[in-house]
């Protein structure tokens, strides 16, 4: 098991392969197993989460997540973003989960990265949607803004008006609970701009800030719906 201070540093191309079987119950035939450390986005009914793929098969995956899973649930698991792999909960304790995938996958494909500069058929890690007060900075200036989803690489903010930024421009953004973060413009579309973080958020950071974010939201609702009773 990798320590805390591998998963800070942690890094997605990072693959070994062992010859170790999944175990499902409908599986009657060993499968080659490769053994990953690999962050994907946990989407159940109720709620999403940042996990990490422990080892994977053709069949199946076995997954970290903090989110409580039942026997049989069905979610997805997506480990490139807008390529969402569905299958159905097979056992679940401990904070790790079997699933089951409802279709056979090409683990190289679905394992496959891009690098920095590459543009073309690029692949890019799970995205979350999540709104957040944030600060856009750019050449000596200062926007308010709210972010529409975040990854690992990148965040897309929208803000208040439309703005004639420079492509690649350097810029930093702030977001409440995560701080100020360096990177570039990619790309902007009416109010929305998409930029790319200088280095990869820690694994460990973004899924705290994850978890912290659903927290604030489940204290919200249920102080409101204690409001209302009374």
């Amino acid at each position: 098991m990798q320590d805390e201070s591998e998963l800070e540093q942690y890094d997605d191309r990072t693959i070994e392969q062992h010859g170790t079987a999944m175990s499902f119950p409908d599986n009657r035939n060993a499968q080659r197993v490769m053994t990953v450390y690999r962050a994907a986005r946990i989407g159940a009914a109720h709620a999403d989460d940042l996990g990490l793929i422990r080892n994977i098969s053709t069949e199946g995956v076995m997954v970290e997540t903090q989110l409580a899973l039942e026997v049989d649930e069905a979610i997805v698991i997506e480990i490139q973003s807008g390529n969402p792999l569905p299958g159905h909960v097979r056992w679940s304790r401990d904070g790790r989960a079997g699933v089951q995938l409802d279709s056979s996958i090409d683990i190289v494909e679905a394992l496959r990265t891009s690098a920095a500069d590459e543009l073309a058929d690029r692949v890019r890690p799970p995205r979350f949607e999540r709104t957040a007060d944030a600060d856009l900075h750019c050449g000596g200036q200062r926007w308010r803004a709210t972010t529409r989803n975040i990854s690992l690489s990148g965040t897309q903010i929208v803000l208040e008006r439309p703005l004639n930024l420079p492509l690649h421009a350097l810029a930093t953004v702030r977001i409440g609970g995560l701080g100020e973060l360096s990177g570039s413009l990619r790309w902007q579309h009416e109010n929305g701009i998409g930029l790319r973080f200088d280095k990869p958020l820690p694994l460990r950071r973004l899924q705290g800030w994850l978890h912290d974010f659903q927290r604030d939201i489940t204290n919200a609702t249920a102080a409101d719906a204690r409001s209302r009773r009374a």
